[in-house]
């Protein structure tokens, strides 16, 4: 290859490096990488309806209660600088803790320095407990200002706790999850701090979780915070299998949001290039044994029998009467009332099927095996009890 050959080569190269990185956006420190807002940046150029119904949403609606969010994500998407000191006006005339400091990040090319001050003296208020939501602006606050990040890192066991407690109520504050979410993803991006690791089980079933907890007949039309939350949640691992099962069901059209103000929050999270399995083809049925829970259906349609068993006792709907003294399968689960002493548990042949029994006492002890072999194993805190695959046969309650 000749000289003149070679630099023209490396000439273009260059050219083309300097071209890609002008295209990769300089990202906030909050919630917009790169990848994220390269993917925004397309729904505008090719108009799709997430991005349609937003922008109609910026022209239409000023006096929403997520203005200032909303026109700061559609200044870090267009780059409209009126629109961003719309936003920056809005934040600063309004006490909302997490869209003022959404607004100072996203909205930072245009703000003066004593904007900024204002934006980031949030007015935190705190009576008891400090709650999901608020941790999280404190945490963004921090990002933002390059705080030392290490000194207000929130405890991963503390949020696994609430996700617990959240889920043992069927995600009745959903507002409160969402937080959650928005927090993990934020400490995990800013310091590479895994939240989810200290509770690695609960999380990695929380989308099937997520998905078994609605019952059917709000299956399809879930509140639109519990839309968005799943959305997040998938954001967080997309790669989880149970991720892509939520991610198809977040994604189907009858979900889409087109008006209120979750279509800002739909055009942020919902990523409609990362994979999806058909959630039909999900197990309808997982068991968190460290917290007692079990969450059924047998099958995906609105007529479904769903159960819900906890601590907090046992929900159902579309259940057959006296289903609770029977056994009943769920897709490979096989549940077994314990309404004798002793019974005989299954033999399991198949590595998916799995067997359940309940209706027992928490804690209570259940004793399997024969002569010397013999031993006992206790039931969790909802009074369930995971013989697993290599126990079968005579089991009983043990003696007091």
């Amino acid at each position: 290859m000749s000289r003149r050959a070679f630099i023209t080569i490396v000439l273009f190269i260059s050219a083309a490096i300097s071209i890609w990185a002008q295209d990769v956006p300089q990202a906030p420190k909050l919630l917009l990488n790169a990848q994220r807002l390269r993917r925004l940046r397309r729904d505008r150029e090719r108009k799709t309806p997430r991005w349609v119904s937003f922008e109609n949403r910026i022209n239409t609606v000023p006096d929403s209660p997520e203005r200032g969010f909303e026109l700061a994500l559609y200044y870090a998407v267009t780059g409209d600088e009126a629109k961003g000191r719309e936003g920056i006006v809005w934040a600063l005339n309004h006490v909302t803790g997490r869209q003022r400091v959404l607004v100072a990040d996203w909205c930072a090319p245009l703000l003066t320095a004593e904007d900024k001050q204002k934006l980031l003296i949030l007015p935190f208020v705190v009576t008891g407990q400090i709650s999901s939501q608020l941790m999280r602006d404190i945490w963004f606050r921090n990002v933002v200002l390059d705080a030392d990040l290490s000194a207000s890192l929130p405890g991963g066991n503390e949020l696994s706790l609430r996700l617990a407690s959240l889920e043992s109520q069927n995600y009745k504050n959903p507002e409160e999850l969402y937080a959650i979410f928005e927090l993990i993803y934020t400490v995990r991006a800013a310091t590479r701090n895994d939240l989810r690791d200290v509770d690695p089980h609960l999380f990695a079933t929380l989308p099937e979780a997520l998905l078994l907890s609605a019952k059917p007949k709000d299956f399809n039309t879930p509140p639109w915070m519990l839309h968005v939350a799943a959305l997040a949640l998938v954001a967080i691992d997309p790669n989880l299998p149970s991720s892509q099962f939520l991610q198809s069901w977040a994604l189907e059209d009858a979900q889409m949001l087109r008006e209120g103000p979750g279509v800002a929050y739909e055009l942020l999270w919902a990523d409609p290039y990362l994979p999806g399995v058909g959630y039909q083809n999900m197990e309808p049925w997982t068991y968190d044994d460290k917290h007692g829970r079990l969450l059924a259906r047998a099958n995906w349609e609105p007529t479904s029998c769903w159960i819900d068993i906890s601590t907090q006792g046992v929900k159902e709907e579309n259940c057959p009467p006296h289903w609770q003294a029977e056994t009943v399968t769920f897709g490979h689960l096989t549940l077994i009332p314990m309404t004798e002493r002793c019974l005989e548990i299954p033999h399991v042949s198949n590595r998916n099927d799995a067997v359940l029994v309940w209706k027992l006492k928490p804690g209570e002890g259940i004793t399997h095996g024969t002569g010397k072999d013999k031993h006992t194993s206790a039931a969790d805190a909802a009074g369930i009890w995971h013989p697993g695959s290599a126990i079968e046969g005579k089991v009983c309650i043990a003696s007091h």
